[in-house]
Protein backbone atom coordinates (compact mmCIF):
# COMPACT_ATOMS: atom_id res chain seq x y z
CA UNK A 1 0.00 0.00 0.00
CA UNK A 2 2.66 2.44 0.89
CA UNK A 3 4.07 2.37 -3.31
CA UNK A 4 0.22 3.60 -4.26
CA UNK A 5 0.27 6.17 -1.68
CA UNK A 6 3.59 7.18 -3.36
CA UNK A 7 2.55 7.21 -6.60
CA UNK A 8 -0.05 9.25 -5.80
CA UNK A 9 1.66 12.12 -4.18
CA UNK A 10 3.76 12.12 -7.42
CA UNK A 11 0.90 12.83 -9.54
CA UNK A 12 -0.86 15.33 -7.54
CA UNK A 13 2.29 17.39 -7.45
CA UNK A 14 3.00 17.08 -10.91
CA UNK A 15 -0.63 18.33 -11.18
CA UNK A 16 0.01 21.53 -9.20
CA UNK A 17 3.09 22.31 -11.13
CA UNK A 18 0.93 22.64 -14.28
CA UNK A 19 -1.79 24.46 -12.83
CA UNK A 20 1.31 27.63 -11.65
CA UNK A 21 2.39 27.69 -15.40
CA UNK A 22 1.31 30.94 -17.02
CA UNK A 23 -1.85 30.39 -18.96
CA UNK A 24 -1.82 26.94 -18.61
CA UNK A 25 -5.45 25.57 -18.85
CA UNK A 26 -6.99 28.71 -20.25
CA UNK A 27 -6.28 28.72 -23.77
CA UNK A 28 -9.86 27.52 -24.27
CA UNK A 29 -11.35 30.70 -22.68
CA UNK A 30 -11.83 33.81 -24.22
CA UNK A 31 -9.32 36.97 -23.98
CA UNK A 32 -10.39 39.37 -21.00
CA UNK A 33 -9.01 42.68 -21.56
CA UNK A 34 -8.26 44.28 -18.65
CA UNK A 35 -7.05 47.98 -18.17
CA UNK A 36 -5.23 48.15 -14.33
CA UNK A 37 -1.85 48.17 -15.34
CA UNK A 38 -1.43 50.70 -18.02
CA UNK A 39 1.55 52.85 -18.18
CA UNK A 40 0.31 56.26 -18.94
CA UNK A 41 4.48 57.48 -19.07
CA UNK A 42 7.21 56.97 -21.19
CA UNK A 43 7.72 56.11 -25.06
CA UNK A 44 5.31 52.98 -25.05
CA UNK A 45 2.41 54.93 -22.74
CA UNK A 46 -0.62 53.65 -23.57
CA UNK A 47 -2.67 57.25 -24.01
CA UNK A 48 -5.64 57.93 -25.55
CA UNK A 49 -4.36 61.42 -26.44
CA UNK A 50 -1.24 60.70 -28.41
CA UNK A 51 -0.96 61.61 -32.02
CA UNK A 52 -0.85 58.62 -32.76
CA UNK A 53 -3.27 56.53 -31.22
CA UNK A 54 -5.18 54.99 -33.78
CA UNK A 55 -8.43 54.53 -31.81
CA UNK A 56 -10.92 52.84 -34.19
CA UNK A 57 -8.20 50.59 -35.07
CA UNK A 58 -7.33 49.34 -31.28
CA UNK A 59 -10.89 49.37 -30.51
CA UNK A 60 -12.09 47.00 -33.59
CA UNK A 61 -9.37 44.29 -32.56
CA UNK A 62 -10.13 44.66 -29.07
CA UNK A 63 -13.32 43.69 -29.71
CA UNK A 64 -12.68 41.45 -32.27
CA UNK A 65 -10.03 39.33 -30.03
CA UNK A 66 -12.55 39.59 -26.88
CA UNK A 67 -15.19 37.37 -28.98
CA UNK A 68 -12.13 35.05 -29.41
CA UNK A 69 -10.36 32.56 -27.28
CA UNK A 70 -6.49 32.58 -26.30
CA UNK A 71 -6.36 29.19 -28.48
CA UNK A 72 -7.56 31.01 -31.51
CA UNK A 73 -5.66 33.90 -30.70
CA UNK A 74 -2.22 32.29 -30.72
CA UNK A 75 -3.20 30.39 -33.79
CA UNK A 76 -3.20 33.58 -35.99
CA UNK A 77 -0.27 33.49 -38.08
CA UNK A 78 1.54 36.14 -40.58
CA UNK A 79 4.61 36.04 -43.17
CA UNK A 80 5.11 32.58 -43.85
CA UNK A 81 3.54 30.92 -40.88
CA UNK A 82 5.30 33.10 -38.28
CA UNK A 83 2.77 33.52 -34.78
CA UNK A 84 0.90 37.24 -35.25
CA UNK A 85 0.43 36.98 -31.44
CA UNK A 86 3.02 35.69 -28.75
CA UNK A 87 4.79 35.90 -25.72
CA UNK A 88 8.28 38.08 -25.86
CA UNK A 89 10.58 37.09 -23.93
CA UNK A 90 12.45 39.59 -21.69
CA UNK A 91 15.79 39.70 -23.03
CA UNK A 92 14.35 40.40 -26.88
CA UNK A 93 12.53 43.89 -25.22
CA UNK A 94 14.12 47.04 -26.54
CA UNK A 95 16.15 48.69 -23.91
CA UNK A 96 13.54 51.36 -23.55
CA UNK A 97 10.85 48.84 -22.71
CA UNK A 98 12.88 47.07 -20.56
CA UNK A 99 14.11 49.82 -18.94
CA UNK A 100 10.54 50.87 -18.23
CA UNK A 101 9.25 47.16 -16.98
CA UNK A 102 12.10 47.58 -14.35
CA UNK A 103 10.84 50.80 -13.40
CA UNK A 104 7.40 49.55 -13.25
CA UNK A 105 8.53 46.98 -10.99
CA UNK A 106 7.29 44.48 -12.89
CA UNK A 107 9.58 41.63 -12.69
CA UNK A 108 7.11 39.11 -11.45
CA UNK A 109 5.77 39.49 -14.75
CA UNK A 110 8.94 38.33 -16.93
CA UNK A 111 7.16 34.91 -18.45
CA UNK A 112 4.07 36.76 -18.97
CA UNK A 113 4.80 39.38 -21.38
CA UNK A 114 2.21 39.23 -24.65
CA UNK A 115 1.96 41.00 -27.54
CA UNK A 116 -1.10 41.13 -29.73
CA UNK A 117 -0.32 42.53 -33.61
CA UNK A 118 -3.24 45.00 -34.28
CA UNK A 119 -1.69 46.08 -37.84
CA UNK A 120 1.78 45.38 -39.95
CA UNK A 121 3.67 47.05 -37.08
CA UNK A 122 1.50 48.73 -34.55
CA UNK A 123 1.20 46.22 -31.47
CA UNK A 124 -0.71 46.21 -27.55
CA UNK A 125 1.76 44.68 -24.99
CA UNK A 126 1.00 43.78 -22.12
CA UNK A 127 1.03 41.03 -19.65
CA UNK A 128 -0.95 37.41 -19.48
CA UNK A 129 -2.40 36.07 -16.89
CA UNK A 130 -4.27 33.41 -17.44
CA UNK A 131 -7.66 34.15 -19.45
CA UNK A 132 -6.62 37.87 -18.73
CA UNK A 133 -4.60 40.14 -20.44
CA UNK A 134 -3.74 43.48 -18.86
CA UNK A 135 -3.05 45.98 -21.26
CA UNK A 136 0.57 47.85 -20.57
CA UNK A 137 1.89 49.78 -23.86
CA UNK A 138 1.06 50.94 -26.96
CA UNK A 139 3.62 50.43 -29.78
CA UNK A 140 2.78 51.97 -33.06
CA UNK A 141 6.21 51.11 -34.40
CA UNK A 142 6.86 47.27 -33.38
CA UNK A 143 9.68 49.32 -31.22
CA UNK A 144 9.04 47.19 -28.12
CA UNK A 145 10.40 43.78 -29.49
CA UNK A 146 11.96 44.69 -32.95
CA UNK A 147 11.77 41.56 -35.18
CA UNK A 148 15.41 40.54 -36.67
CA UNK A 149 15.06 40.47 -40.58
CA UNK A 150 16.56 37.76 -42.47
CA UNK A 151 18.46 39.34 -45.11
CA UNK A 152 18.95 36.79 -48.19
Amino acid sequence: MANKTTKKKKTTVSLKRTVKEPGYGTDGKKVIWRFDMIDRSGKFAFDLNRDDFLHHEVMEKMIDYSNMTWAEVKSQTHDEGKSKHHLLSIDMLSNDAFDRFKTRRLEGYEDSVFSFALQNRLRIVGIRENEHFHVLWYDPGHEICPSKKRHT
